[in-house]
């Protein structure tokens, strides 16, 4: 692990905003020499277009003269050409601090870590299983592997989730419906008897048909999933919320009611149509689309979206893109279950940027905040207090 200590992230901090003095850039140039992985963390820095797109303090820097510049007071040999390393990187559009302490999160460094009350460990592979009769079964790290249902019917646990046998599709049936709930704190995996698979995020519910019928394939939602869906022309798949529907072929999509903006259905591949239960107004979504429906004035806006943005939880990562903190804190506390106090008002509404890992301790995101921005935070037992 690198470790890059605070005097640094300041140092670096002060020369892109070109207020570092003589004695702190002799400093910095020491540092820059040390080691061949501080100088290109120190070009990336300079070289990271995003400075100049998303701060205008830096949209008149010559990036690559200062690079130059720098080479030239320090007479190093400039590196070669490397593979841009921000696969995973942060920044944070208020304060333009928070664009370097996030970037050095996503590389997985520390920062002098600040010390809080308790540990809190990330979410889990968890959820109960509500069967038709009632019953429930807890899917924690149960020992439970087969699971019978009605008409002698079964369903598998497996280190990957549940998985339902795919006998009787198609057929006139009477159906029975199983629910998973998954709580805060949890995550799950679902194979459907048609070979759909669901991801399901925390705090979300999925009621579903032990065995779809002849006609079509319905499901009904009330959080966040992923959904890949089966190919059957004969039998449309639909995904039911209390405000909308989404109606598929054989697509692959993430549908989030829980976002305060409204209920947002984002296609990664394939067609989907997206009718509004009210109205009955519908649109289509093409792939790379995202469409918002507002329950308060019954509107549906479309817009164009980098998927992977919205699919990165499934793939274990954070993705936030220009996230109020309030919002960010909603997302982190239904993964780690924990509540949130806010102290100050005001740090609700700063705003961020950022990718970072999802199977960490929530600790490691705290340090990053606190360091680039001052907001502090203190954990009693499951509540996490914010201050400034």
């Amino acid at each position: 692990m690198n470790v890059y200590n605070e005097n640094i992230v300041r140092l670096i901090r002060l020369y892109l905003a070109g207020s570092i003095s003589d004695e702190e850039k002799t400093v910095l140039e020491s540092w820059v020499e040390e080691r061949e992985e501080n100088r290109c963390f120190f070009k990336e820095m300079l070289r990271d277009n995003r400075f100049a797109s998303e701060f205008p303090e830096f949209r008149d820097i010559d990036m690559e003269k200062g690079w130059s510049c720098f080479l030239n007071r320090t007479q190093v040999r400039k590196p070669k050409l490397f593979t841009r390393v921000l696969k995973y990187v942060a920044a944070v559009v208020i304060p333009v601090a928070i664009g370097l302490a996030v970037w050095l999160a996503g590389k997985d460094v520390t920062l002098a870590p600040q010390q809080i009350g308790g540990v809190i460990c990330p979410g889990m592979n968890k959820a109960t299983l509500i069967l038709s009769d009632g019953v429930k079964v807890s899917l924690g790290k149960s020992e439970v592997r087969e699971i019978r249902l009605e008409e002698g019917r079964r369903v598998r646990r497996t280190e990957g989730g549940l998985v339902y046998e795919d006998g009787g599709n198609g057929k006139k049936i009477e159906l029975n419906y199983n629910t998973l709930q998954i709580p805060k704190g949890g995550e799950f995996h679902l194979t459907l008897s048609d070979g759909t698979q669901v991801t399901l995020n925390s705090a979300t519910d999925l009621r579903y048909p032990v065995i779809f019928d002849e006609n079509e394939r319905r499901v009904f939602l009330s959080g966040e999933a992923y959904f890949e869906v089966a190919t059957d022309s004969t039998r449309p798949f639909y995904v039911m919320t209390d405000e909308v529907q989404v109606q598929v072929y054989g697509t692959s999509f993430n549908v989030n009611t829980r976002r305060p903006e409204g209920i947002q259905t984002v296609l990664e591949s394939g067609k989907v149509g997206i009718k509004a239960i009210r109205s009955g107004n519908e649109c289509v979504l093409k792939p790379g689309e995202l469409a918002c429906f507002d329950p308060k004035d019954g509107s549906m806006a479309i817009r164009q979206v980098d998927p992977r943005q919205y699919l990165a939880w499934v793939k274990g990562v954070f993705a936030f893109e220009d996230e109020t903190l309030e919002n960010i804190m909603t997302t982190l506390s239904l993964w780690y279950d924990v509540e949130v106090f806010y102290q100050t008002e005001s740090v609700k509404q700063l705003h961020f940027s950022g990718y970072l890992g999802r199977y960490k301790e929530i600790q490691n995101i705290f340090d990053v905040i606190t360091e680039s921005t001052g907001v502090l935070f203190s954990v009693k037992g499951r509540t996490i207090v914010i201050s400034r």
